[in-house]
Order: structure tokens, then C-alpha cells, then sequence
């Protein structure tokens, strides 16, 4: 599913909601250019969600240019054939609105919100940014900068350091196995040549989905967009080269040092692709009792009950192939087997008899109440309907609810066997170096 951080007495309220968030079918065009719109109507306020979802992250990147996507990202909001850097964001702060973007391993995503009546002036930055962005060299290297210093800041992460290097030995040779902020030798030797390249050949509209949710009248937003986005000529973007992926033959344990003060243990899988539904929708459930969910049990059995950990989660992003499920615990030396073990014949109990009835409503009800906090606003449903675009489709967005609630305890066995395998598992430990501090 899609990653989301909840404060924890948020969970009450949203457990306790009668019913879920659940939104009508948008309607979907393919302008003459390529470009698929993506429109709902939402009375409820006078707001206007506009995303941009482009299939352009990490995924079609090379070791070489690892980590153009993201550059992108820093870079695209600066100037343009007709605006100076820094213009477009004054132009829609004007408005009160603020330019966003993010990347990810299958998408770059752009986005604002304002007020209805400033619809055609978001389009029409938004546009200016996709179609004419120049990145001057100026631009490039002060945003190289900025991206080496995210790159030091993320490596004092012990849970994104960890999930990096199990990705590096589930994904193995599959463009996944790239960070997504690239790495300090990839991006001190982009070029702007380099990024320009990028651009040209993979922000095409037959490669962009622009969604539109709240209160607009969906003709007359058609026909802004048309006007927005007119002379936005149309190419067949490179494909990403994905090989075909399967777990490993058998258990890989990694063992490093670090300069971090706890013990880290993390186990990575392989899980289902994006267009797998049922499974994507029955892994969620999973995970949400395992290690996202309210109550789950790592934190209820491994952190609370035996205080064998002081920081447990576990995660799966859908992805447009194959994603990797995390399972991950901040331990200590002296009860990292302990923890490991533990979570292992979990797994294996959860193979062989599931969950409980109770555990799995609770679980349905927890994942479906981060669906609704998700969903609540137009910026979140816009959200959830480019998102599966990128990934899959977005009737997924819509479908998403009932697939949810279909999930059996069948189900939950049938996917623990298929992808939580622990004798295909991979295993990193993550161990201080002595004398290590941070």
C-alpha cells in the first residue's frame, strides 16, 4: 500500500468510524496528445487538488544517472523559456498555494492546491514546469549540493540504511535495487546534458497522468487542461528494462558494522506487483497485523509484551512490479537472536494456520481506517488516483475498499506461502562498530 505515519491516538477515531472513505468513478480522457486526465467532481469545499503523476523514478534510471529522477524533482519548479527560478513559486503562493513534488522508484509526482477559481493559473504552471523547464547550470549545481547533503542526512537513518541494503540483495541486479536520492558518485557526475536527456525522452504526456479532484465542472476543466497543456508533443518514452524476479534459492544472511548505537535486524521478501490486486489487498491485511497496523503484533508480542526491541515495523509498497515486504526491529546484540527466532516461527505459524478471526477484523479495520485518513481530502483522494495510475491502474483506487474487506484468513495463508518464505528470506544484521555513539 502506500506509505502513511499516524499518530497513535489518531488510531481510536479512525477505528471507530462507522464507515470508510469511499469516492465515485473519476472520469478518465486521453487528450490527442497521449496525456490521460483524470477528473472527479467535489462539491464539499472550494478547493482543487491538481496532481501530476509521471512513470519516471528510480526504475528507469541506470548506475550511471542514478538518481536524475529525483534531481529532477529539486530542479523542475526553477526557470523556464518564460519564467525566472523562484517565479512559480511566488506565483502560486499568491494564490495560497505551495508547489510539492516527490519521486519515487515508479513515478516523480508533482502537485498543489488551491482555490477553484485558480485552476487555470495552477495548470499553467504546472504545465510551463513539465514542457519548458531549462535547468540552467547555475540551478544544477546548487541543487547537487542540496542533494549530497540529503544523502548524508539519510544515511543517519538506521531503517532507510537497512532497507537500502536488503533491497540491494532482493532486487539484485532489477533497476529496484537503486536509491531512489541515487548515490554520492552518481550525482556529482550528472550532467545537466544528462538530466535534460531525461526529461526529453521520459516527461511525455503519453508517460503522465494530470489529475484533477474538487470542485470543478469537469467539461470546462477539460477544456483548461487542453488549453494548458496545447503543444505538448507526444514520444515514446524508453521503457524500464525489468528482469524477471524471484526470491533467492535459498536464506541470505547480511551482516554489517555500523556507526549506529542499537542493533538493527531486518528481514526483506519479495511481494506481489501492482497489478496483482487480491494479493496486493491480502499482503496489506497481513502486514497491517504483523507490523503497521493498530495493536500489531510486533509491537503488542516483541516490543511491549517481552521488551525485546525498542522499534518494530513492517511495510510493502505496491510498486508496478514486484515490491519488497519489510520486517524490521531495533534490538540489541544480546537479543537479536532472540527477536529473529521470534519473528520467524511467527511467519511459519502465520503459513501454516493464519490469524485469528478477531486479529484479522482487526487488522481490516486498522488498514481501512489509514485508507479514509488517505482519502478524507481532495489532496488525498487526487493522491490515491494518480498513485495507482503509476503503479497499476486507477480503478484500483476505487476497488481498493471491497478488495479489502473480501480478504479471508485463506487468503493471508495463501500469501504468507507465496511470498514470506524464511528459508528464501533475506536477513540483514545491522551491528555497531566499537565504540560506535550515533
Amino acid at each position: 500500500m502506500r506509505r502513511l505515519v499516524l499518530i497513535g491516538s489518531m488510531f481510536a477515531t479512525l477505528l471507530g468510524a462507522a464507515c470508510h472513505a469511499q469516492f465515485g468513478m473519476p472520469a478518465v480522457t486521453k487528450m490527442g496528445n497521449g496525456l490521460t486526465v483524470i477528473l472527479l467532481e467535489d462539491h464539499s469545499s472550494e478547493l482543487v487538488a491538481i496532481d501530476v503523476w509521471v512513470k519516471a523514478g528510480s526504475a528507469n534510471e541506470t548506475p550511471k544517472n542514478n538518481g536524475v529522477s529525483h534531481f529532477i524533482e529539486h530542479l523542475i519548479f526553477g526557470s523556464t523559456l518564460k519564467r525566472r527560478a523562484g517565479d512559480m513559486d511566488l506565483e502560486m503562493e499568491s494564490v495560497g498555494g505551495v508547489l510539492n513534488a516527490r519521486t519515487s522508484q515508479d513515478w516523480a509526482h508533482f502537485y498543489t492546491t488551491v482555490s477553484s477559481r485558480y485552476l487555470s493559473k495552477a495548470l499553467e504552471v504546472l504545465a510551463d514546469a513539465l514542457m519548458n523547464a531549462q535547468f540552467t547550470e547555475h540551478e544544477v549545481q546548487r541543487e547537487r549540493m542540496v542533494l549530497l547533503d540529503e544523502i548524508s542526512r539519510l544515511e543517519a537513518h538506521p531503517v532507510e540504511m537497512c532497507k537500502m541494503a536488503v533491497a540491494s540483495a532482493v532486487f539484485r541486479s532489477h533497476p529496484y535495487a537503486l536509491p531512489i536520492q541515487g548515490t554520492r558518485e552518481s550525482i556529482k557526475t550528472i550532467t545537466r546534458e544528462d538530466i535534460l536527456n531525461y526529461y526529453h525522452q521520459h516527461y511525455s504526456p503519453n508517460n503522465t497522468a494530470l489529475v484533477i479532484v474538487g470542485d470543478i465542472e469537469p467539461q470546462k476543466a477539460l477544456l483548461e487542461v487542453g488549453k494548458a497543456f496545447q503543444g505538448w508533443p507526444s514520444t515514446t518514452p524508453p521503457l524500464p528494462q525489468f528482469p524477471d524476479l524471484e526470491p533467492p534459492k535459498e536464506r541470505i544472511v547480511k551482516r554489517i558494522e555500523s556507526s549506529f548505537k542499537n542493533t538493527y535486524l531486518t528481514l526483506g521478501f519479495l511481494g506481489p506487483r501492482g497489478s496483482d490486486y487480491e494479493d496486493v489487498c491480502a499482503t496489506d491485511v497481513l502486514l497491517s497485523y504483523l507490523g503497521y497496523g493498530y495493536r500489531s503484533w510486533l509491537e503488542d508480542e516483541v516490543m511491549n509484551k517481552q521488551a525485546l526491541a525498542d522499534a518494530v515495523s513492517a511495510d510493502f509498497l505496491t510498486q508496478r512490479d514486484r515490491g519488497m515486504i519489510t520486517v524490521f526491529a531495533a534490538t540489541s546484540l544480546a537479543n537479536l537472536d532472540k527477536v529473529r527466532d521470534l519473528i520467524l516461527e511467527k511467519i511459519a505459524d502465520i503459513r501454516t494456520r493464519g490469524i485469528s478471526e478477531a486479529s484479522l477484523n482487526l487488522a481490516k479495520q486498522s488498514l481501512l481506517g489509514r485508507y479514509a485518513f488517505q482519502n478524507e481530502t481532495v489532496e488525498g483522494i487526487a493522491n490515491s488516483l494518480g498513485f495507482y495510475f503509476a503503479v497499476s491502474e486507477p480503478a484500483f483506487a476505487i476497488k481498493y475498499i471491497n478488495c479489502v474487506q473480501s480478504v479471508t484468513n485463506d487468503d493471508i495463508i495463501r500469501v504468507a506461502q507465496k511470498y514470506l518464505d524464511p528459508e528464501r528470506a533475506v536477513i540483514l544484521i545491522m551491528t555497531p562498530k566499537e565504540g560506535s555513539t550515533r
